[in-house]
């Protein structure tokens, strides 16, 4: 087993030994690749390759993990810079509170946004949580600096902490990466499962993207595509790999499968809260006097049905149904519920009392079931679909015979 000391780390520093491996990121959605993790590697003089855990540790031990930070990231600029990959792809690389006590790398990355060589989009910062805790003001300080430019700032490792909602709402996170122990238990732990689930439904609501780590099993792959989850990163989808190599990997065909089936229940959520954030608007405000400053305020649902939840999946990921009947019945009942609603906000700013707003409610309410239940015919295709069995050579030529 190779021994590892800080005299030859220094050492590996000085002869520019180490360098970015980069494991892609796919999005269970599409079933494209989105980006990758820039994952640091020692090349060592006599040809072996060791990977972070064997050094990381003793870097951090010694006080080295700034200077190696400092010195991968032009490698990233360079790798990055003018291969094309810099305008498809968002790389994430991690990073320490130490490396941000000053504003070396804040600098570094800020220059490279600056002077066009890298689009404020093709980076993301990841943090853990313990080290989002324990750092200094100044640390969120350059953070935030970071993301008002455009860099993303991803929670690694989440759910292993103790205050992981807590630091995303203290901290400008845009996304969440579920840490790959969760994502290993949850087929095999009801609690773990609902954590999982719950996570991703709460990054939806939060408006990050939730990328699951560790993914290395085709039944964790088709769990978090149920979940909703939107990206997956692990061995399932390949190991890390060196520069070229990463750019072979995407210029190849996935083989996994992508399906936006999980995001039609999160649609059926968000319209079941907007239904109830309208019933709950209408039937407080009604029960006050008709002359009540309050019924001319706001708290009602927006009205729009393009900025709603539910128009935004229909808009969005849900045109990945577009060829389904019940997508194409959506339309109609979907407006006329926002009818409803404005007709209602009307009716309250008017004065009206809680039996004149009983009857557009149950109005609402039917129209809202329509909707559901279209919604969850789309959902159970789309579960149809993503555990069909894989198609035989033989089924495929009595396709393409009958076609």
């Amino acid at each position: 087993m190779t021994i590892v000391t800080a005299d030859d780390i220094a050492c590996g520093l000085n002869n520019r030994e180490f360098v970015l491996y980069y494991q892609p990121k796919v999005s269970l959605i599409s079933n494209r690749i989105t980006g990758a993790e820039a994952l640091v590697r020692w090349r060592r003089r006599d040809g072996e390759v060791l990977p972070a855990s064997m050094f990381i540790p003793v870097a951090e031990q010694a006080g080295l993990l700034r200077p190696l930070t400092q010195q991968l990231f032009p490698q990233l600029v360079g790798d990055l810079a003018g291969s094309g990959l810099e305008h498809r792809f968002r790389v994430s690389f991690n990073v320490c509170s130490c490396d941000l006590e000053d504003r070396t790398l804040t600098t570094l990355i800020l220059d490279a946004v600056a002077s066009a060589r890298l689009p404020p989009g093709a980076l993301e910062l990841e943090i853990t949580e313990t080290q989002a805790m324990q750092a200094a003001p100044c640390v969120l300080y350059n953070v935030q600096a970071l993301t008002e430019a455009g860099i993303g700032l991803a929670m690694d490792d989440y759910g292993i902490g103790y205050s992981s909602i807590d630091t995303l709402s203290q901290w400008p996170f845009t996304t969440i990466k579920l840490d790959q122990g969760i994502v290993e238990r949850m087929l095999d732990s009801p609690k773990n499962a609902t954590i999982v689930r719950s996570s991703i439904r709460l990054g939806h609501e939060l408006g990050m993207e939730v990328v699951a780590e560790g993914v290395e099993t085709v039944a964790q792959h088709d769990f978090l595509v149920e979940a909703g989850c939107g990206v997956a990163q692990g061995f399932l989808i390949s190991r890390a790999l060196p520069l070229d190599a990463f750019k072979a990997f995407c210029a190849a065909t996935s083989k996994c499968r992508g399906l936006p089936v999980g995001l039609v229940h999160m649609a059926i959520v968000d319209h079941v809260q907007w239904r109830r954030q309208m019933a709950s608007y209408a039937i407080r405000r009604a029960a006050l006097a008709p002359d009540a400053p309050l019924r001319q305020s706001g708290g009602h649902p927006t009205l729009c049905v393009t900025k709603c939840a539910l128009g935004r999946w229909y808009l969005g990921e849900g045109r990945y149904f577009a060829g389904t009947t019940m997508y194409q019945a959506l339309d109609a009942p979907h407006r006329k519920l926002h009818e409803i609603g404005a007709r209602i906000v009307e009716r309250v700013r008017a004065g009206a009392g809680q039996a004149e707003i009983a009857a557009l409610m149950r109005e609402l309410k039917g129209v809202s079931l329509i909707l559901i239940g279209l919604l969850e015919d789309i959902e159970d295709a789309g579960f149809e679909t993503l555990f069909a069995p894989p198609a035989t050579p033989a089924s495929r030529s009595r396709a393409a015979a009958a076609s």
